[in-house]
């Protein structure tokens, strides 16, 4: 009787701290973290503006050491025979 007296007892009680973990974390009386760093504010518009008047230099392209680049093997490649035909064969 007395073992499940006690047995009962530490059943009740699991459950009573449960619900009083759950409550706890949902009604946040804990606050969760803040952000170590804050996020960046978010602007209005977005302004590509800046990129009106971009100039991309493309003469690394005409380069000689450029130009020696070779392509070795086969391109594309070809992967060949993969995998099994049926899957649940032996």
């Amino acid at each position: 009787m007395q073992q499940q007296t006690n047995s009962l007892l530490y059943t009740v009680l699991i459950v009573v701290l449960g619900l009083a973990a759950g409550y706890i974390y949902y009604s946040q009386w804990v606050a969760p973290f803040a952000a170590e760093v804050p996020p960046a504010p978010i602007a209005a518009q977005d302004d590509f503006s800046t990129f009106k008047d971009l100039k991309i230099n493309f003469s690394s392209f005409k380069d000689k050491a450029y130009a020696k680049f070779n392509i070795f093997g086969e391109l594309p490649v070809d992967p060949g025979i993969t995998g099994k035909r049926d899957l649940f064969a032996p």
